[in-house]
């Protein structure tokens, strides 16, 4: 009987421990509630592998408005199951739009990077939200300076709603109003410039070589050299003449010089008169 006694008291004891221990975890887990004064747009279940920053893009505010409505201390550290205060976007008074917006004929811009939506066209105003990249927004206005874009605010009204104007975060994609280019007097069509090539066709090792042309201008004299691979043939040994006669296609088989014969890879080139000329270069090896 003693004993049956004892171990109901143990497990009661052993019960309230453990109620203790997920008491204290679960305090760990959640961490500390909302400040009193925060007025919440929703509440959010953190997921595994969220941050501050991400939930904040979900919802078009900062991640430093979330940590301050949750009283949050270290950004860093949020667990999955923790559920937060999303604070309500800042909403600009429209009294408040600044006399330094002027008229501009862009109606819309493309947003390069995730950008801030500030209440003022500079980086001491209050950030209003995130506008995401790839997003195109109305432009409404620009600063005095052209450094800022006042754009529909993110609930769609117009008031004082600002992002940067800089090339690297935003693009103008739609503008109004436009003047026409004149049309440019046509200049005459030039003439195509032609650049005759040749393919290599066949290779006898150590005695000659085959080719084929293409767009050669007719009725020139080409002189033929032949050099190590990596020089295009320039300065290399003269072979023969060859004429292009009616121009275009033509085939023509070239002797290859002692002094290359043995080597692995030549280079071969065809120079003519008036600053025509093509290269290529071939395999020593008899092709089948």
């Amino acid at each position: 009987m003693l004993n049956h006694f004892i171990k109901e008291v143990d497990i009661n004891r052993s019960t309230r421990i453990i109620m203790l221990i997920m008491f204290a975890f679960s305090t760990l887990a959640w961490g500390v509630q909302p400040s009193a004064g925060a007025d919440c747009q929703a509440w959010y279940t953190v997921q595994r592998g969220d941050t501050l920053y991400k939930i904040g893009l979900k919802y078009n505010i900062t991640w430093d408005r979330i940590a301050s409505a949750n009283n949050i201390a270290n950004p860093n550290k949020i667990y999955a199951g923790q559920v937060l205060c999303i604070p309500k976007a800042i909403q600009p008074q429209p009294t408040k739009v600044p006399t330094t917006v002027v008229d501009t004929n862009v109606q819309s811009v493309k947003t390069l990077t995730d950008v801030h939506m500030r209440a003022g066209p500079g980086v001491d105003y209050d950030i209003l939200g995130i506008v995401k990249m790839g997003q195109v927004v109305k432009v409404t206005g620009v600063s005095v300076n052209g450094l800022w874009w006042r754009v529909l605010c993110l609930d769609g009204t117009i008031g004082s709603c600002w992002i940067t104007a800089g090339a690297k975060y935003t693009q103008i994609v739609a503008v109004s109003g436009a003047t026409p280019t004149p049309a440019a007097t046509p200049a005459p069509t030039a003439k195509p410039v032609v650049i005759p090539t040749f393919k290599i066709v066949s290779v006898v090792r150590d005695q000659s070589v085959t080719i084929q042309t293409a767009n050669f201008p007719a009725n020139m004299a080409f002189k033929v050299l032949m050099g190590a691979y990596g020089t295009k043939g320039v300065n290399g040994y003269y072979v023969t003449t060859t004429d292009s006669g009616a121009g275009g296609a033509f085939t023509a088989t070239y002797t290859i010089p002692a002094a290359l014969k043995g080597s692995y890879r030549i280079a071969i080139r065809l120079e003519g008169s008036g600053g025509y000329f093509s290269y290529n270069w071939f395999y020593n090896n008899t092709t089948k």
